[in-house]
């Protein structure tokens, strides 16, 4: 039985069904063929989106959809364009900077993509004629935005795992997201040194500095007001999510005076179809959890994996080869329900630190986002580059092997960063 399901999931796959119907279809067919009662599935369908913690993901999704309408962009981009306007190839760094700081806020990859390729990939093309690099850039800078709080992909893997402090998450995800940007940084410089660039001559004044400053605070202290909110115990995620949206409605009417009742109504049917994907692969995931762990597949995995080392950094390494693999075919989020229910108690077992396995797991799947064949990020690049996606794959390698470095950095070498969420208490 558990052959045929997962043989009909990866054929799913294969046949390019969404992961979420691939899942969903996969689960309902073993259900059916085991002999279970269809009316427990849909209870254990109700089960696993009954719980409170879910229901800060469409807060953060509305959050960022409302941040993106208010005219954030054009501010972070300036802001960007003031730290490294002067240096060589200018516009794919912006690119990135941008990418960190809008991520942060909306905390979604994909959607950085969307709306930073939109403002930066047809214009770096046309300053440097590099169509392939400006989407190599921006498909591999919209990785690190989720990986510094507040993080939406966190907040699936703290429910999914069950006992890891989102709070912690948070504060440990902070040093290795810059560590990725600055790494995406040193990697386009060393692209950009020898290509005949031209550089920004722009001059700025004190009287500039302070106001594209003042400009750029006003979304900068959302992601801090929520990440200080939940670390300081004043608010939960979900209270946090509130609290973003009420910043960003107020931001998008009364400061920046762009957002209006279309783009508010637009930012909630966008969040209505991202919630409702995350939602069902969630609820199908649950279900299919508890039909593997009915079926023991579990505790084989278990008995296999421990049968094979008793050393966490060789699980870590064994860990890193299978996030791999999985993330090249499967989507971050529903990799993560479908795993991480089976593997964090593993890395337990092994004495592994749970927000150094949660860190490294959302990171490590975050790889497949840019990576094909199934590589969300690159087709959204892509396209907006109007370009084939191959052509932006293979432009993104040395990106691509900086975040490498970093992975290994954080699955390895976990002093790094656990410092931060160990002197909060946490």
């Amino acid at each position: 039985m558990l052959l045929i399901y997962f043989v009909a999931f990866i054929g799913l796959i294969a046949l390019a069904m969404p992961i979420a119907f691939a899942l969903g279809l996969s689960t309902v067919l073993v259900f059916w063929l085991d002999g279970q009662p269809l009316p427990l599935l849909t209870q254990r369908l109700w089960t696993g989106l009954d719980k409170f913690t879910l229901v800060a993901i469409p807060l953060f999704i509305m959050a960022g959809e409302l941040m993106g309408g208010s005219g954030i962009l054009s501010r972070l981009l300036d802001f960007s364009r003031l730290l490294v306007g002067r240096v060589k190839g200018s516009l794919l760094h912006i690119n990135i900077l941008v990418s960190m700081f809008f991520g942060g806020i909306n905390g979604s990859a994909i959607a950085d993509t969307s709306a930073v390729g939109a403002m930066m990939i047809k214009a770096t093309e046309k300053e440097y004629g590099d169509a392939d690099l400006a989407a190599a850039t921006t498909a591999v800078s919209s990785v690190v935005g989720p990986i510094i709080p507040p993080s939406l992909p966190m907040l699936i893997y703290a429910f999914a795992a069950g006992n890891v402090s989102i709070a912690a998450l948070f504060l440990a995800g902070i040093i290795p997201g810059l560590l990725l940007g600055v790494a995406l940084l040193v990697a386009t410089a060393i692209i950009v040194r020898n290509k005949p660039y031209p550089k920004d001559t722009r001059r700025y004044t004190p009287r500039d500095v302070i106001r594209i400053t003042a400009r750029f605070s006003i979304a900068a202290v959302l992601p801090v007001i929520m990440v200080a909110g939940i670390v300081g115990g004043f608010a939960t995620p979900t209270e946090a999510g509130c609290i973003a949206i009420l910043y960003a409605l107020f931001i998008g009417f009364a400061v920046t005076r762009e957002l209006n009742v279309a783009h508010v109504i637009t930012a909630m049917e966008r969040t209505v179809i991202v919630t409702a994907v995350v939602m069902i692969i969630i609820a199908f995931g649950n279900v299919s959890i508890w039909w593997l762990t009915i079926e023991g597949a579990p505790r084989a995995i278990a008995g296999f994996v421990q049968g094979m080392t008793d050393s966490p950094v060789a699980f870590i390494a064994l860990m890193l080869v299978i996030y791999l693999l999985v993330g090249l075919f499967i989507e971050q989020a529903a990799a993560m329900v479908m795993l991480v229910p089976i593997f964090a108690p593993l890395a337990s077992s092994y004495g592994i630190d749970p927000v150094q396995f949660g860190l490294f797991t959302c990171l490590t799947l975050a790889l497949g986002l840019v990576t094909p064949p199934v590589g969300l990020c690159l087709f959204v690049a892509a396209g907006i580059a109007n370009i084939p996606v191959e052509r932006v794959a293979k432009a993104a390698m040395a990106h691509l092997l900086a975040m490498f470095m970093i992975v290994l950095l954080v699955g390895f070498v976990p002093s790094v960063y656990l410092w931060l969420p160990r002197w909060f208490g946490f």
